[in-house]
């Protein structure tokens, strides 16, 4: 059964590279890097490219961030582990891609609908992941820590991905928070 390893931090704190180590100090051989992220601009494609570079080519990459299971589905069998990076893009570009709403002035009925469709995207991925003899650590930004956004979409992004957050890490065997450069164990 698969194993759901959770990593979190703020901006630039080293949780990717940690996530990257923990797989490596693992030893797992066949390797899925699930990017989720979207090169909209130079300064996206520098950051894709600077991950691409530190991790190699030993990795199979995977790009998206909807149907979750149907990226990887043919994939698995041969797999060992899939770094999932990460929670937040995917939150983000499940909450705006393809969709034209005046985040501010959206209904609360609308928000917790949008919240229901990503909800049930990630739990049907890790009941997937537990059903599958491939491990799955995932990558997030911490959101919780810092102010309050100032604008309705920073706030419900907030609060969509802070919830997405707790349940992953709620469902997994190990988690870990990066701060500044430093690994600690949560879980």
């Amino acid at each position: 059964m698969g194993k759901i390893i959770f990593f979190t931090g703020g901006s630039r704190s080293g949780k990717s590279q940690f996530a990257e180590e923990y797989i490596y100090e693992n030893k797992y051989k066949n390797k899925i890097y699930f990017a989720t992220a979207i090169a909209f601009d130079e300064e996206m494609k520098d950051r894709i490219r600077k991950h691409v570079q530190r991790r190699g080519d030993t990795w199979k990459t995977v790009e998206g961030y909807k149907n979750l299971i149907s990226l990887v589905e043919n994939h698995i069998d041969n797999t060992n582990v899939i770094l999932f990076d990460c929670i937040s893009n995917c939150v983000s570009n499940l909450m705006i891609m393809g969709r034209e709403i005046d985040w501010d002035n959206i209904t609360p009925n609308i928000v917790n609908q949008i919240e229901d469709e990503i909800e049930d995207e990630i739990i049907q991925f890790l009941a997937y992941i537990k059903g599958k003899n491939c491990d799955c650590v995932f990558v997030t930004n911490e959101v919780g820590s810092g102010l309050v956004p100032a604008t309705p979409l920073g706030r419900h992004f907030t609060d969509i991905c802070g919830r997405i957050n707790q349940l992953v890490a709620k469902n997994s065997d190990e988690a870990y928070l990066a701060v500044s450069g430093i690994k600690v164990k949560i879980k």
